[in-house]
């Protein structure tokens, strides 16, 4: 009986990863009905690792489920869009200003291989790969603060924003001005100075969330 409770976990997890990497790259949309009997049908799998699936979805908050209706894709509105940016700069201002006295020579050639990857993807123009790698970016920054609560709250909070990331970079202009700002947080981190990579990243954050909101404005027009 336990090695069966132990497979069917392993399956919804490999299904919870499948949808979720669905939900964030856009092919499943903000209010798309995620039907379990169509999923399954999808996947080659039963309805029950779907369903735990969804459970899971719902608790990082990519999915909505509603009494007698089913389970949706989670639709942001600009008040949700705000809330999520206040608490990235809460959560990652607190890991940049208590971040190790002296970064590591590890830490020091991460970031160094961060700043270049923003480089060679910005050069190459590759959005997708721009925004993976600014998602891997900011995560590496609570990471380094060793905090594991902390890593567990941005983690939900991340999820939530991957679903409208793409909007914060809508603009060529707002795509230029990311990758500067970018390699100066790194530039202060690699000099120890956090409170200057702190106000950088707070105005980094403050770009994203405004050219998100007007992205979503200008998306809900074009609906109407």
């Amino acid at each position: 009986m336990a090695a069966k409770k132990i497979q069917v976990n392993t399956i919804s997890h490999q299904v919870y990863s499948i949808i979720k990497k669905g939900i964030v790259s856009g092919e499943y949309e903000p209010g798309f009905w995620l039907q379990e009997v169509e999923l399954a049908k999808e996947l080659g799998v039963s309805r029950s690792p779907i369903r735990e699936a969804l459970k899971l979805l719902a608790a990082d908050g990519l999915v909505k489920e509603i009494p007698n209706k089913g389970t949706f894709v989670r639709e942001f509105n600009e008040k949700e869009i705000i809330e999520v940016y206040e608490i990235r700069e809460l959560l990652e201002s607190h890991a940049i200003l208590n971040l190790p006295a002296k970064l590591s020579k590890e830490q020091v050639a991460k970031f160094k291989s961060y700043k270049k990857d923003f480089e060679k993807y910005h050069k190459e123009d590759d959005l997708d790969s721009y925004i993976q790698t600014d998602s891997k970016f900011h995560r590496y920054i609570i990471e380094c603060c060793d905090n594991s609560i902390l890593m567990e709250l941005y983690s939900k909070v991340r999820n939530m924003n991957m679903l409208f990331r793409i909007f914060s970079l809508s603009t060529k202009k707002r795509f230029d001005e990311s990758q500067i700002e970018h390699s100066d947080i790194i530039d202060k981190l690699i000099k120890g100075d956090y409170k200057g990579a702190e106000i950088i990243n707070k105005t980094h954050l403050t770009y994203a969330k405004d050219t998100a909101l007007k992205q979503l404005q200008k998306e809900s027009k074009t609906k109407k």
